[in-house]
C-alpha cells in the first residue's frame, strides 16, 4: 500500500489518516505500506509517537493478524531522528507491533519493503509446507493521497 502525503499533517490529521491506513488494509489485507511524508517540515509531537508506538501499531498488528512493515519516506530535515529511532526498533518491534524503518530515497524502501516481504513469504511458505496449509499473500498493490 502506497500513501503519500501532499502537505504537512497536524497531529490530528495524522491520527485521522492513520484509521484511514489501517481501514484500507484491514479491506486489501495488506501489511506493507509505503507513506511518503517528505513534504513535511513539521516535527510531530511526542505524543503522537507514544500513540503510534503503544496503541496505534499494536492494534494494527491485532486486526490484520501480523506486524505490519512499514517504510517511512521523510524529509532529510527529520531523516537523521527518525532513522535513530528505526534502527533501534528491531529490538523494540515485538512491542511495538511493528516493522518500521526510514529513508530519504524511495528505491531504498521499496527494496527494504521487497526483502521484508520475501523474508515473511518464507516464513508462510515453510509454515504452509510444514502443516499443509496454503498461504495468503496476493501481491496486489493499493495507492492514495492523504
Amino acid at each position: 500500500m502506497r500513501g503519500r502525503s501532499r502537505r504537512t499533517l497536524s497531529a490530528e490529521e495524522v491520527t485521522l489518516t492513520c484509521e484511514v491506513l489501517l481501514a484500507a488494509a484491514l479491506h486489501r489485507r495488506c501489511a506493507y505500506w509505503l507513506l511518503d511524508g517528505r513534504v513535511s517540515r513539521q516535527e510531530q509531537p511526542v505524543e503522537l509517537h507514544e500513540w503510534l508506538h503503544e496503541e496505534y501499531f499494536p492494534r494494527v498488528r491485532t486486526e490484520l493478524g501480523q506486524p505490519p512493515c512499514i517504510a517511512l519516506l521523510v524529509a532529510p530535515v527529520f531523516y537523521k531522528q527518525l532513522l535513530a529511532m528505526a534502527h533501534n526498533a528491531p529490538v523494540e518491534w515485538p512491542t511495538w507491533g511493528a516493522r518500521v524503518n526510514c529513508f530519504k530515497e524511495e528505491d531504498a524502501a521499496l527494496a527494504w519493503l521487497r526483502q521484508q516481504g520475501a523474508q515473511e513469504r518464507e516464513r508462510t511458505r515453510l509454515l504452509a509446507a510444514s502443516t499443509g496449509t496454503k498461504g495468503a499473500w496476493s501481491g496486489k498493490q493499493l495507492s492514495f493521497h492523504f
